[in-house]
């Protein structure tokens, strides 16, 4: 048994009852939709034609909303159905960012995800969906798709049928006969109009010239063919009438929480080079400086985890019933894991200072350094996990193109590397300097900028991709409305500032170098994760 959808596009009308019906039976709110019609006017004038496209969740083979769930909340059934259960839900928005047809949601009264269930309750007791029943012109077909007499197997293997984003490898059992390329691409046009019928435009993305983008947001190249009108390929032949808003589901709090703990990682390694390299000793004022530094950075990761989470009543559910294949998941337990062994290696140190101090007992100074050595060594993994575990979380984000990077991990690690040699740097500009420590610290940060840069280089500025999705998101960062945020922030105080560092003569210079490199490394962990999300996916 494996159910799925075959939208008959020669048959629908774009009447919107498999909306309404889909609103009704299952009380979804207003303001959000689990189906919904998509009208694409395509041709020039009086060469012109409309384009139907029912859109919902194609309840997928190998759904990505499922395995990026960190509590199980979005789940597939055995008959194939990828079901949800609102009870369970959290609220991350991780679904939201794995689906590539945009057909999850936040529902406004509930705060947890949706979509469509394929009428999961109908279909238990025999009956069909409630849109299928109620389309006028028998568009909608349901069934068993695995079963070769259904008559949707029939429909699928005798006719020419396309499914949305097969490049995704989702495997999608929604499929549409002669679907139109106009609507089934989402970044087909150049231009969102200001409104829809019936509709104001939610969260618009900005419009960037069809020049800036050249071929990679052209509409010549997405469509079934050319519309020619006396001889000339018309400049504006695919025009979006009608669609429904999705509004961008990850915001500052995720690019803070990336900061914060790429600061507590970074640093982490950086105290344990220098206690290695014998530049400080663990237990000394040093040390304990920059492992509560460590401890306060990941206790605010932890407070914007829980910000950014509609549901933060529920955050413990990560921790009581993980789902492992999530890197949600996975990633909660290394930042509980690393949080906790460095709260324990302040405790033990502070612990030991004061043992000394009180009782002037000279063999526990010399034991408890010991200790201390043995739990920042076994904390070294965490440390690195927690810096760079996010890069998988995003691979797991399939609706985001610009995610899929392979060399996420390495640049996420090498973030780490600059914040954490960033703060040892301003720490020493402000406080009583450990020359050996600031050496180091400016050695980790000129590495740690030149890789940075050279991956920006290559992933942005000059990035030669074919995959449309991320040469789009490329154009919001370069020319988009993110351009500042990047250029100023991201490369001119990220990177370029930072450098002075080298010629610095006095702490002020070494202040602002080791400063400006936090603040550019937010600007662009800010402008990456917005950037990506400009890609319409509906």
């Amino acid at each position: 048994m494996n159910y799925g959808f075959v939208i008959d596009n020669r048959l629908c009308i774009g009447c919107h009852a498999c909306s309404t019906a889909c609103k009704s039976e299952n009380e979804v709110p207003l303001g959000v939709h689990r189906t919904w019609v998509k009208y694409v006017d395509a041709g020039v004038f009086p060469d012109t034609t409309r384009h139907f496209q029912v859109t919902r969740c194609n309840h997928c083979a190998e759904p990505p909303c499922v395995d990026i769930c960190p509590v199980t909340a979005m789940f597939q059934r055995e008959d194939g159905i990828v079901d949800f259960d609102s009870n369970l839900c959290i609220g991350c928005k991780a679904c939201m960012q794995a689906c590539p047809y945009d057909a999850i949601y936040i529902d406004p009264e509930s705060f947890t995800a949706a979509k469509c269930n394929y009428c999961a309750h109908r279909t238990e007791i025999g009956l069909e969906p409630a849109c299928v029943v109620v389309c006028p012109e028998q568009a909608i077909i349901s069934g068993d798709i695995d079963d070769p007499e259904s008559p949707i197997r029939q429909l699928i293997d005798n006719n020419r049928t396309k499914v949305r984003k097969p490049e995704s490898g989702t495997k999608p059992n929604l499929f549409y006969v002669e679907g139109s390329n106009w609507t089934l691409d989402p970044t087909v046009t150049s231009e969102v109009p200001e409104t829809y019928m019936w509709a104001d435009v939610e969260d618009k993305p900005q419009n960037i010239n069809r020049k800036t983008f050249g071929k990679s947001y052209s509409s010549k190249k997405s469509g079934d063919g050319p519309i020619k009108t006396g001889g000339k390929v018309a400049e504006h032949m695919v025009q979006v009438a009608y669609d429904v808003g999705h509004k961008k589901a990850w915001h500052w709090p995720v690019a803070a929480y990336m900061t914060s703990k790429a600061i507590a990682s970074g640093v982490y390694l950086m105290l344990c080079s220098a206690v290695v390299s014998g530049f400080i000793a663990l237990g000394g004022a040093w040390s304990m400086a920059l492992e509560s530094v460590i401890v306060t950075a990941m206790i605010a990761t932890g407070v914007l985890l829980c910000v950014d989470l509609e549901r933060p009543d529920r955050f413990l559910s990560v921790i009581m019933r993980p789902q492992w294949r999530s890197w949600l998941a996975r990633g909660a337990y290394l930042i509980v894991g690393f949080g906790g062994m460095a709260s324990l290696l302040l405790v033990i140190n502070i612990g030991a200072m004061m043992n000394v101090r009180a009782l002037q007992n000279a063999q526990t100074y010399l034991e408890q350094p010991n200790v201390s050595l043995v739990v920042c060594l076994f904390t070294i993994p965490l440390a690195v996990g927690v810096a760079v575990y996010t890069a998988f979380l995003f691979r797991q984000a399939k609706g985001r193109e610009m995610w899929q990077k392979k060399y996420l991990p390495l640049h996420m690690g090498v973030q780490a590397l600059i914040a954490g040699a960033s703060i040892c740097i301003l720490m020493n500009c402000l406080s009583e300097r450990s020359d050996n420590l600031y050496r180091l610290s400016v050695f980790a940060l000129v590495i740690g900028l030149v890789i940075s840069g050279a991956i920006i280089c290559v992933g942005h500025i000059f990035d030669r991709t074919r995959v449309k999705g991320v040469r789009i998101a490329n154009q919001h960062l370069l020319n988009g409305k993110y351009r500042y945020w990047f250029w100023i922030g991201g490369v001119v105080l990220g990177h370029l500032t930072p450098i002075m560092v080298i010629f610095s003569g006095s702490d002020l210079v070494g202040a602002i170098s080791g400063l400006s490199a936090i603040c550019g490394l937010y600007c662009y962990e800010y402008a990456f994760v917005l950037c990506a999300q400009e890609v319409p996916n509906s």
